[in-house]
């Protein structure tokens, strides 16, 4: 009954006429230019309650976001009904629960996003059922995701067979420590894939926190993996490409064989405020990877306002300061 209880709010609403139920084959035949196949990748997303502020999330730059052949997001947040409690109802006064309006799954559509990964600490804010409610949303939308209990997923895109894995250092599953479950998974999709992608969401977080430092990071007591060796075995295991996520700061990028990791795309958007976009917090960059010319790494700098809306930075902040990371 949930689900079609959401169904019905997409079709009285003026933003979701005609949209398609269904999830088919990514069709980004206007994507990319001369031929080329990219992947887009952005960090940490908060949806937000009001729908004019979602509506206007991506108006600045959407024109970088559409371009990809394959544009990928990581949605910290969820579409969780208003009457489901959230699980800081357990914690201390500490706790952050994301819920936003659906009209924010609109926005991600019209931005582009192919892909958006629920592999985080805040796709179970509000249970079980929040999640269920989230990727309701997401399929009625037709937008593919992976979720702590869909990790992978191979999809169709242009004629190639792209497979991704999620992990994180959330329950049910702390996936990002489990290395063998790293390797296995990947060794999957390389068999029914023309190209496997691992995102992992992992690594301590704050505005200091833009060195990758090569062995396990914590917040608290809680392990966030150690994300240089997690990159390292997926790619020893046939990974073509790693995108993290998860510090809300930019970090390093590195070729490991020849294929590229993105330490952290850092935030993306704040949500009307719901993310702190002060100082390192509000430098971003959307990523761009072109598989077709050896896995180029390219990076347009982005800036968050104090409310978490991202435009172009034209003093290319964001380029700057992952180029003196990575040397």
């Amino acid at each position: 009954m949930k689900r079609f209880f959401l169904l019905a709010l997409f079709i009285t609403s003026v933003f979701f006429v005609g949209i398609s139920l269904a999830i088919s084959p990514i069709k980004t035949e206007e994507k990319s230019e001369d031929g080329d196949f990219a992947i887009g990748w952005v960090g940490d997303m908060v949806p937000a309650s009001n729908p004019v502020f979602n509506n206007e999330a991506f108006l600045n730059i959407k024109n970088f976001t559409e371009k990809p052949t394959l544009m990928v997001g990581n949605l910290e947040g969820t579409f969780a009904r208003d009457l489901l409690p959230s699980k800081c109802q357990y914690l201390g006064s500490k706790c952050h629960a994301f819920r936003g309006d659906i009209s924010f799954a609109y926005a991600l559509k019209d931005a582009g996003f192919d892909l958006v990964s629920l592999v985080n600490n805040h796709s179970y804010d509000y249970g079980d059922e929040g999640l269920s409610d989230t990727e309701a949303v997401l399929e009625s939308m037709g937008i593919p995701y992976i979720s702590q209990i869909q990790p992978s997923i191979v999809l169709d895109v242009n004629g190639k067979k792209v497979g991704v894995l999620g992990v994180a250092f959330t329950p049910p599953l702390s996936t990002i420590t489990n290395y063998e479950f790293i390797k296995s998974e990947i060794e999957k999709l390389k068999e029914k894939s023309d190209l496997v992608i691992l995102i992992f969401h992992g690594g301590a977080e704050g505005s200091d926190k833009i060195l990758v430092p090569g062995k396990e990071e914590y917040l608290g007591t809680e392990n966030r993996g150690n994300v240089e060796l997690v990159s390292h075995i997926a790619i020893d295991a046939g990974a073509d490409i790693v995108l993290g996520s998860g510090p809300h700061v930019l970090r390093k990028t590195e070729y490991y064989k020849t294929k590229p990791i993105i330490y952290s795309a850092g935030n993306f958007f704040g949500g009307n405020e719901r993310l702190l976009t002060r100082g390192n917090l509000g430098i971003s960059a959307i990523f761009n990877i072109n598989v077709s010319k050896n896995y180029k790494v390219g990076i347009t700098s982005i800036t968050l306002s104090k409310e978490g809306v991202p435009s172009l930075d034209l003093s290319e902040r964001g380029r700057i300061l992952v180029e003196s990371l990575s040397k």
